[in-house]
């Protein structure tokens, strides 16, 4: 709101290494998209983005074919019904319903089923963008194909990746000192790519649909790669070799 944001414009909720791709924000911008349209009554007024993850580097890839297998951000929403920018008038707040899975929430989802009968919904906050029910407004292209990308743990180095998650959200409080591929699934499904162990990954040269432009430079993903596996190469020196469960 400082910035001077309006009501027809759209707000995006999103971590620092979650983008729609190009084209996909251009249409956004200039398209007819029903979500945006004014005189929205708030209830699932979202657009959420479907993004291929890349761990780590530009050759470890994960996206799937379909809906299920993308990562569901970022959200994007019209201006007129974000907290701080709509008509609290017009969109007064409302009681929630926390399903009981949901007790130690801070808000919970935006769930009214107790006001069956509400015909204009509350703006939204930031915890809603995050936290809308998967399965509604996702954006794909063609019906099939990503609309963004998640550049996840591009970090310089796994000792910024272990600090991370020794000091993030939901710490590992030994995170500095286990072995890599303890720490959680990311984290190891990553380094089954830098290794050449069979995994669920896909290399960049395997991605149907856009790909990000400074990935089309294969010197870059050459570079990005060894430099990993460098690094990776001489954490287990310190930490210990990584092995991987059977699954």
């Amino acid at each position: 709101k400082a910035a001077g944001m309006q009501s027809d414009d759209i707000g995006i909720i999103c971590d620092v290494d979650e983008v729609y791709t190009r084209d996909f924000l251009l249409a956004l911008q200039s398209c007819d998209v029903p979500q945006f349209r004014p005189g929205q009554d708030c209830y699932r007024p979202q657009v959420t983005g479907q993004a291929l993850v890349f761990e780590g580097s530009s050759e470890c890839q994960f996206g799937k074919r379909g809906m299920s297998g993308f990562f569901k951000h970022p959200n994007a929403v019209i201006g007129e019904c974000i907290d701080g920018i709509g008509d609290i008038g017009v969109h007064p707040p409302n009681l929630r319903y926390y399903p009981e899975s949901e007790e130690s929430h801070l808000l919970g989802s935006r769930n009214f089923d107790k006001q069956p009968d509400d015909m204009l919904y509350p703006l939204w906050k930031p915890w809603d963008f995050r936290n809308s029910p998967d399965g509604e407004n996702l954006a794909l292209e063609d019906g099939r194909l990503h609309t963004a990308y998640h550049f996840h743990n591009f970090y310089d180095s796994f000792d910024t990746h272990r600090n991370k998650y020794k000091t993030y959200g939901h710490p590992i409080e030994d995170a500095d000192r286990k072995p890599l591929a303890q720490l959680n699934k990311a984290t190891e499904d990553m380094l089954k790519c830098l290794k050449g162990v069979r995994g669920k990954y896909r290399s960049f040269e395997e991605i149907e649909g856009r790909r990000p432009v400074l990935f089309e430079d294969e010197s870059y993903r050459d570079a990005r790669q060894k430099e990993m596996i460098e690094d990776l190469e001489a954490d287990e020196e310190r930490f210990g070799t990584n092995v991987f469960p059977s699954r």
